[in-house]
């Protein structure tokens, strides 16, 4: 964050700046800490720039004396690079640089909110950072959970009887799904947690006053249980509940979550899964990670030349830096103001979340994932087979103890869970991938479902 400048005003214009939209949560972020980081850095940066401000008036008052006052223009020159490098020494051996670092960072507190409008804009951030409702943009519905590395699903017929001599027992989406949430959270994976989450996309949720109670507020980010069991028994095409399982591991370097659906009817069982993952950071914000507490001459030589190098950019961005952030009261209200119209004007307004930190920061997009170490591409693997062999180990008792025949779930389940897979429908289409890297390398088979 401190390092990235362009990152740290996202979350500012994105995030705390947009009050009327959702907040997209990712595991084993604290999105508090995140933002106040966020503040801190962009105003350091402000202040580096006011500086530049003063070089660049500096010089052009040189400028009109030359070359009589050209020791002016190198005077200006001076204080820009210094500006430049004091900001850049800062942001790498600073107080809050050394909070940063690894071995730090668990013990230390984030910068303080400088002032009441980011301390309101902070307890909005707080209010969503527990919550189980995802208010999505855009096609992914996993929002702030990465992207989608595999799933499968499946229907299965629950009329059949196991024994023919008894009648099979009803049961419910909420019944099936407190099973699952129970078996899977018993299994011994260090970082697991298991919950419910609502996902539903923000363009859907303007008129529904379960999601937003205020017409000119932001949606909930939190629903009751009594909301998620009515919507696991009505089921809805646009809002709909799943049971997610996330695992946490290499010290919140790589986030797995599975979510895991339900749909019973009268005669059918249908399970839909997905498993997610949020890769490694980028290499660039290990960075601070491998400084010294105290940098070497060399390094600081390093930092000065490269300071020097991105000089001219500098200078060049300083005057919008510094607009940015004197202005931000003026820009928040031009927000509230095109917010209020569109709302008053549209019949749609769109509440999804427009960022999400984790995501910027991760090696991988949508196109593939970049492993740092080869056994977090094994993990990965392994965490998905455990889960898999969980889930349907539960399917299947529960199944039994209402008098369903699993049979039918038992021939599907070796396919899947042998597997990376995707199932559609009564086949199951199966596909393995070589993981890590930019490489994949696809194999596909199609198997009956009632083979």
């Amino acid at each position: 964050m401190h390092l990235d400048s362009q990152l740290a005003r996202s979350v500012i214009e994105r995030i705390l700046e947009e009050p009327r939209l959702a907040i997209t949560r990712s595991p084993a972020v604290d999105m508090v800490t995140v933002c106040l980081h966020a503040v801190a850095a962009s105003r350091r940066q402000a202040a580096r720039d006011g500086a530049l401000i003063v070089a660049i008036l500096l010089a052009l008052s040189g400028l009109s004396g030359f070359p009589r006052w050209l020791p002016l223009i190198g005077l200006a020159v001076v204080l820009a690079w210094a500006a430049v490098f004091a900001e850049a020494y800062i942001a790498s051996w600073g107080t809050i640089a050394h909070s940063l670092r690894k071995d730090n960072f668990a013990n230390s507190s984030p910068p303080p909110a400088p002032t009441d409008r980011v301390r309101q804009q902070i307890a909005r951030v707080t209010a969503a950072a527990t919550g189980n409702v995802t208010v999505y943009r855009g096609y992914n519905p996993f929002g702030g959970h990465g992207w989608i590395r595999a799933g499968w699903s499946l229907a299965l017929d629950t009329t059949k009887p196991r024994d023919p001599a008894k009648p099979v027992v009803p049961f419910t989406a909420v019944e099936l799904n407190a099973r699952l949430s129970v078996d899977v959270s018993h299994l011994d994976i260090p970082g697991l947690s298991v919950g419910n989450r609502l996902l539903v996309n923000g363009s859907d949720v303007h008129d529904d006053p379960r999601f937003v109670p205020d017409p000119y507020g932001p949606p909930v980010a939190w629903t009751d249980q009594a909301t998620l069991a009515g919507l696991m028994t009505v089921r809805e095409d646009r809002a709909r509940p799943y049971m997610t399982a996330e695992i946490i591991c290499w010290d919140g370097e790589l986030v797995w979550s599975a979510f895991v659906r339900l749909v019973v009817n009268d005669n059918s069982l249908f399970v839909e899964t997905n498993y997610t993952v949020l890769p490694p950071f980028r290499p660039e914000f290990y960075t601070i990670d491998d400084l010294l507490a105290r940098p070497t001459a060399g390094q600081i030589v390093r930092l000065g030349l490269r300071c020097g190098g991105r000089l001219p950019k500098s200078v060049l961005g300083a005057v919008p830096g510094v607009s940015s952030h004197v202005f931000a009261g003026v820009r928040c209200w031009l927000v509230d103001r095109r917010d209020r119209r569109l709302i008053r004007e549209l019949s749609r307004f769109h509440h999804g979340a427009l960022f999400s930190p984790r995501e910027a920061a991760a090696n991988g997009d949508s196109n593939g994932v970049t492993y740092h170490r080869y056994f977090q591409s094994l993990d990965e693997q392994m965490v998905m087979k455990i889960v898999d062999k969980r889930i349907f180990n539960t399917l299947i008792d529960f199944l039994a103890s209402k008098n369903v025949d699993p049979a039918e779930l038992k021939r599907r389940s070796e396919h899947i869970i042998n597997n990376s897979s995707v199932s559609i429908g009564g086949d199951v289409h199966m596909t393995n991938s070589a993981l890590g890297g930019v490489s994949a390398v696809s194999n596909s088979s199609t198997f009956s479902g009632s083979a």
